[in-house]
């Protein structure tokens, strides 16, 4: 009986140590006003991309103080401006001097609403998220990777340490000097609108949002020249919708890339192209290009297809231009 006993004891210490061992290595650490809070006062974790934080132990470090209510889970901060905060473990928000507040926003796409990021209690000790503190209680604060590990700063921050600017050499290509002087005067247009499964209207899109030109309003392809929108101006590449070609439903043709000092126009070409490619969902696809174009060894990502997410991409090289056929998965 004692050697059973002796064996579950010793797998139940093996089962406990190895993952508190793996999480103390990836646990943020806290510092407060530069100093280290010791663990037993709480350790910050993260949950969908929120820092938690040992309540008690910042606001007491910070001049305030906190009480709290077993019986209804509720803590009570008091600043040291007099104000009065209340949480309430599993809720999404504290009151302020009798006013509720969120205790997390997000914003996306312009647009700024709640997060569902509630107040929680963990080993005893009572946790809010940081960027209550930081947006609301107006605790300086940031959330770092040091050494791949999280830390998380508050109050007194730490000192910002620069590294001596590396002197540059002088730029004495006269091809690269003609590209930095032209991008200084032109900026590069983004692209605004998500693809349509409509090509006459991607056309359209392409064509107000970038640039590119198109031989009339039914049109189900386009062209792209750094020179203007002129039937007659030369152009770097083409898409077209509307290939003939069964199992492709995108053909991007690629006749020039870089510019140089007689046609530095040619330098916005890359920019273009990596807003297109963002367009029809194969961003990927870019770094192949410019590692090509670059001069790099791509050979391993010609005449095969790739699969970049919902799309199959073949890439091939014939002489002077590159032709890109894609498939849409979904």
């Amino acid at each position: 009986m004692n050697k059973v006993k002796y064996v579950v004891m010793t797998l139940l210490a093996i089962v406990l140590f190895f993952p508190l061992a793996y999480a103390s290595a990836n646990t943020p650490t806290l510092y407060v006003n530069n100093k280290a809070v010791p663990a037993k006062e709480g350790k910050p974790y993260m949950i969908q991309q929120s820092a938690y934080v040992p309540l008690k132990a910042v606001v007491t470090r910070m001049g305030g103080t906190m009480s709290y209510d077993k019986s209804t889970l509720t803590a009570t901060v008091r600043l040291k401006d007099k104000t009065t905060i209340k949480f309430q473990a599993g809720k999404s928000h504290a009151v302020i001097n009798g006013k509720a507040r969120y205790l997390v926003w997000k914003t996306e796409k312009g647009v700024k609403y709640p997060t569902s990021h509630a107040s929680q209690i963990r080993n005893g000790v009572f946790y809010v998220p940081a960027q209550f503190l930081r947006d609301e209680m107006k605790y300086p604060l940031e959330v770092k990777r040091v050494n791949g590990r999280t830390v998380v700063y508050v109050g007194q921050l730490p000192k910002q340490t620069t590294k001596p600017a590396t002197p540059t050499k002088p730029v004495t290509d006269p091809d690269e000097k003609a590209k930095q002087e032209f991008l200084k005067t032109w900026t590069p247009p983004k692209i605004q609108s998500k693809m349509t499964k409509d090509p006459i209207k991607n056309m359209e899109i392409l064509d107000r949002e970038l640039g590119f030109f198109r031989y009339d309003d039914t049109s189900k392809a386009a062209v792209y020249s750094p020179f203007g929108k002129g039937s007659s101006a030369p152009w770097s590449f083409g898409v077209s919708e509307d290939t003939g070609i069964p199992g492709v439903d995108l053909k991007i043709v690629i006749s020039r890339w870089n510019g140089n000092r007689w046609n530095p126009e040619f330098y916005k070409t890359p920019f273009i192209m990596k807003e297109v490619l963002k367009f029809y969902e194969i961003p990927g696809l870019y770094e192949i290009l410019e590692k090509g174009y670059s001069g790099k060894d791509v050979d391993q990502y010609l005449d095969k297809p790739l699969r970049m997410g919902d799309r199959m991409v073949t890439i091939s090289n014939p002489r002077e231009q590159v032709i890109i056929k894609v498939k849409f998965l979904k």
